[in-house]
């Protein structure tokens, strides 16, 4: 007999997910678009594995996933999936603890192949240096998630709802905290969110434009944007490297299979 508190997901063929033995309960829009969500009460909280080969995962103290399908272009499968864990299955943790159960996770991401993302306009920084740009640029950058913070700055970022970027293999992710304002005191325990994004590469490159139009055309209209997101970038390491900040000139972009496909 399935398990019914563990829910396999995966980008594109919906046929592909398993969200117990109904299925999804899918919520149909007018625009076309149908949301597949399968939520676990909170005192049953569920396991969700993400299945992308190599790259799959799990994550426990799940209490909803939910993957985004157009009816309009079906051949395209579900393109994003949004995830709602905690890292307890009680009500309130210690900080630290939320803070190291979040890094466990990271780790065991970058155990199977995932890695780090950053932004194509955004500097090439890691370490604590993500963190001191983190907070002057006002919470507006990924942060590096081999870099575990002190209990003192992780109280502080999460006053400004931190988040991780990640990607493999023409899949995108991004976890961000989410914590209880009036539950910051650090003697006392909190409660924390973590919101779960992933999504596949026409969904995260199609992000980078506003009109439906260009959304249609991203793989025409993309290499023009990353150049110039890339002149930003290149400035504004300048700019920091003058302030004492060291580039971290390792990092490469991820690889657009979409363009690499039809070169």
């Amino acid at each position: 007999m399935a398990d019914n508190s563990i829910a396999t997901i995966a980008l594109g063929d919906p046929r592909a997910s398993y969200l117990g033995p109904k299925g999804p309960s899918i919520e149909r829009k007018a625009v076309g678009i149908d949301f597949h969500e399968h939520d676990w009460p909170f005192d049953q909280l569920g396991t969700v594995r993400y299945a992308q080969g190599p790259y799959s995962f799990e994550r426990s103290f799940v209490s909803g996933v939910m993957g985004t399908y157009n009816r309009h272009d079906p051949e395209r499968g579900i393109y994003a999936w949004s995830i709602t864990a905690f890292p307890m299955a009680g009500e309130t943790i210690p900080h630290a603890h939320a803070r190291d159960d979040l890094f466990r996770f990271f780790a065991r991401l970058l155990k199977v192949g995932w890695r780090r993302s950053i932004s194509v306009g955004d500097p090439r920084l890691a370490g604590a240096q993500t963190m001191r740009y983190f907070f002057e640029q006002d919470s507006a950058y990924s942060l590096d998630p081999t870099y575990v913070p002190s209990l003192e700055e992780w109280m502080r970022l999460n006053k400004h709802l931190p988040y991780w970027q990640f990607w493999a293999d023409g899949s995108y992710m991004t976890v961000r905290v989410i914590d209880e304002p009036s539950l910051r005191n650090p003697a006392r325990p909190g409660v924390y969110m973590f919101d779960i994004k992933i999504r596949s590469e026409s969904s995260n490159f199609e992000g980078y434009f506003t009109q439906v139009a260009d959304m249609e055309r991203w793989t025409e209209l993309i290499p023009a944007e990353l150049e110039r997101m890339h002149r930003l970038r290149v400035a504004d390491e300048a700019t920091l490297q003058r302030r004492g900040y060291v580039i971290d000139t390792s990092y490469e972009d991820p690889p657009i299979l979409a363009l690499q496909r039809s070169a």
